[in-house]
């Protein structure tokens, strides 16, 4: 498979992001919002202004995850739990849930809501790098259900457009796996390995799937954008300018811009000098549309 070195990549926003994640699609403000999860801040871009807002948030409430919410704002995945905030608003975050329950040194990171608002999101150790992760299921109404444990670093949560698979990645340990959905009572099974990079540099971050149902992976370390077909197979390898490209998520006029996050913590004074782009939002167009970003229900 070759790789892709000559599509275009533009940069939206050149925020210098330490850890920039999940990027989504809001299709009533016509925004992409987008968390640092190390600064901490809760960003939007409005692509026909070209307008950035960065929101500082109080560190007791670093988001790992963000989610629109269907009654307006968004849900806020964080150490000391789930929140519901409005960035519009004057009111502070309203926290709704708490699936860590105050476990010294955990946090929430990657999630992402299915077709029926429930948020699915994982929880991992922030310095120490055990197998201590569980993957928890909020329902609308706020109640939580640890639905599998024994991970390391939680990413790469997303479905196919018939919802009867989701996907699922450990960072850490360099898999994505796949599981049988049930979408109407919100339960996985059949765990089976979707793709497995432990021979790779990269390894899986955050991931989209487009309408045509093929998974988008950003491969931090190696910085590049993996296009994966329904049965595993490697579809496209497109290089990105970044090292560390952590989130896609389709987005703008018929969801067919793709946005990119990237991170650019531990990197050395040198690397960053050459690799300017570190943090930044970046946008390209790989030729297919997404899917319309899920809503949590609550």
């Amino acid at each position: 498979m070759s790789v892709e070195t000559d599509v275009a990549v533009r940069c939206a926003v050149q925020g210098a992001d330490i850890l920039g994640e999940v990027p989504l699609w809001c299709s009533r403000t016509r925004r992409l919002w987008w968390t640092d999860v190390r600064r901490p801040a809760i960003q939007s871009y409005d692509p026909a202004t070209g307008r950035h807002q960065a929101l500082r948030m109080h560190p007791d409430i670093v988001s790992g995850s963000i989610a629109l919410c269907e009654k307006g704002g968004l849900l806020l995945a964080a150490a000391t739990g789930i929140y519901i905030y409005d960035p519009a608003g004057s009111q502070p975050p309203q926290r709704i849930a708490d699936p860590i329950g105050g476990v010294r040194g955990m946090r929430l990171n990657d999630g992402k809501c299915d077709r029926r608002g429930r948020f699915w999101v994982g929880s991992m150790h922030d310095t120490d790098r055990t197998q201590t992760g569980v993957l928890y299921r909020v329902d609308p109404d706020g109640r939580c259900t640890a639905m599998l444990d024994g991970f390391v670093l939680p990413n790469a949560i997303c479905w196919s457009p018939d919802d009867r698979t989701m996907y699922f990645a450990d960072t850490h340990n360099q898999v994505i796996w796949s599981f049988d959905y049930d979408i109407e009572a919100g339960a996985i099974a059949n765990r089976r390995v979707f793709k497995d990079w432990t021979h790779q540099i990269g390894r899986p971050d955050g991931a989209t799937v487009d309408a045509d149902g093929f998974v988008w992976n950003c491969m931090v370390a190696s910085g590049q954008l993996i296009r994966l077909a329904p049965d595993g197979r490697v579809d496209r390898i497109i290089q990105l300018p970044v090292t560390n490209p952590t989130c896609p998520a389709f987005g703008g006029e018929g969801l067919r811009t793709l946005y990119i996050t990237s991170h650019s913590q531990r990197l050395p004074p040198e690397q960053l000098a050459r690799e300017p782009l570190a943090g930044a939002l970046l946008t390209l167009d790989v030729g297919v549309r997404g899917l319309p970003e899920p809503r949590f229900g609550g």
